[in-house]
């Protein structure tokens, strides 16, 4: 009787190991099942299962508990700290749950507003992402690793200015400034598309003359609905081989993206830079900061018109087809 108790007795301990080995070698194969890396915010106090919520909704793990279920056996019922996580793909949940509670943050959320040049770029990954602003600025375009669009302009302040996407961007903890350079490079690319270099091919211009059309409606217009309409007078004022006179690019030849003048004086007018566009006529050399979408639409479709001035009246800008007409409204609007 003694021998068959303790044939049950082993039994059991024989199952038991087993059913617990089925039940470890389980849960320690638990993976993420995202294709490609997944960048998530964890909130600050965020619970378990407002996380796995989160996971789930990104595909990062499967709609059952199974995540919940490994974090509580393992002693995570609390604890997750705010952070920003790079999810790689078939991650293991030990890992995963370790990233949620040591709080180390993998990337940093920068976001680029359209009209920023260069300067202002590179203040705020400094500020962000403590890159170096120096040798952010003197990052050239043979630095870009995949580049089909631009070549070396002569007489340009910075080789990337405006050509970096004003955009948000999750950028890695790590990369170094050539790296954050080719990120917002590519989105460029992304945004001017086949359909933009073709059009640019109608208009018999170059994509460096398009963005550097569109930087200056980016700081010229004050609402969308004026953008083409500023666009058709520069547009016309090339044709007639007028000097675009835009206060933008005298500004900016000036400070080099690096401040704004409120108000532009006749001595500012006078700067000998071949960005100064009362002076000089044509395109000045290259862009005056980074253009968003709309801007960069309103240079490859103008609107046409016949307009060859405008001046601000404080809630846009009022156009005029003649100097005699213009200069009522300067005398109109500017006090």
């Amino acid at each position: 009787m003694k021998y068959k108790k303790s044939i049950a007795v082993f039994s059991i301990v024989i199952v038991s190991v087993l059913v617990i080995s089925v039940i470890y070698s389980y849960f320690h194969s638990l993976h993420t099942i995202n294709k490609e890396n997944s960048y998530i915010i964890i909130k600050n106090e965020s619970s378990l299962s407002e996380v796995a919520k989160q996971f789930k909704s990104r595909g990062i793990i499967k709609p059952n508990n199974s995540f919940l279920v490994y974090a509580r056996l393992f002693g995570m019922g609390s604890g997750i700290k705010e952070s920003k996580l790079i999810i790689k793909p078939n991650m293991n949940y030990k890992e995963l749950i370790l990233k949620l509670q040591n709080g180390q943050s993998d990337f940093a959320v920068v976001t680029i507003p359209e009209g920023f040049t260069l300067y202002q770029i590179s203040e705020r990954l400094q500020k962000n992402l403590s890159l170096n602003k120096d040798n952010f600025l003197n990052i050239t375009i043979s630095d870009l690793t995949y580049n089909d669009l631009i070549s070396k302009r002569d007489n340009t302040h910075f080789d990337l200015e405006g050509f970096l996407y004003p955009d948000t961007y999750y950028i890695p903890v790590g990369y170094t400034e050539k790296d954050a350079a080719n990120l917002m490079f590519n989105r460029f690319k992304s945004v001017f598309s086949d359909k933009y270099i073709i059009r640019t091919k109608e208009l018999g211009l170059s994509i460096n003359q398009v963005i550097t059309i569109a930087s200056l409606i980016e700081k010229e217009a004050a609402n969308d609905n004026e953008r083409s309409r500023i666009a058709g007078v520069i547009y016309n004022r090339i044709k007639k081989g007028m000097p675009l006179q835009i206060d933008a690019a005298v500004i900016y030849a000036i400070t080099k993206g690096k401040g704004t003048i409120q108000k532009v004086t006749y001595d500012d007018l006078k700067i000998q830079d071949v960005y100064n566009t009362y002076l000089y006529k044509g395109f000045p050399p290259g862009p005056i900061a980074s253009p968003g979408k709309p801007s960069i639409e309103a240079a490859l479709y103008p609107e046409e018109n016949d307009y060859l001035y405008y001046v601000a009246n404080g809630k846009g800008h009022v156009f005029s087809k003649t100097y005699e007409e213009h200069m009522s409204n300067v005398k109109k609007y500017i006090k």
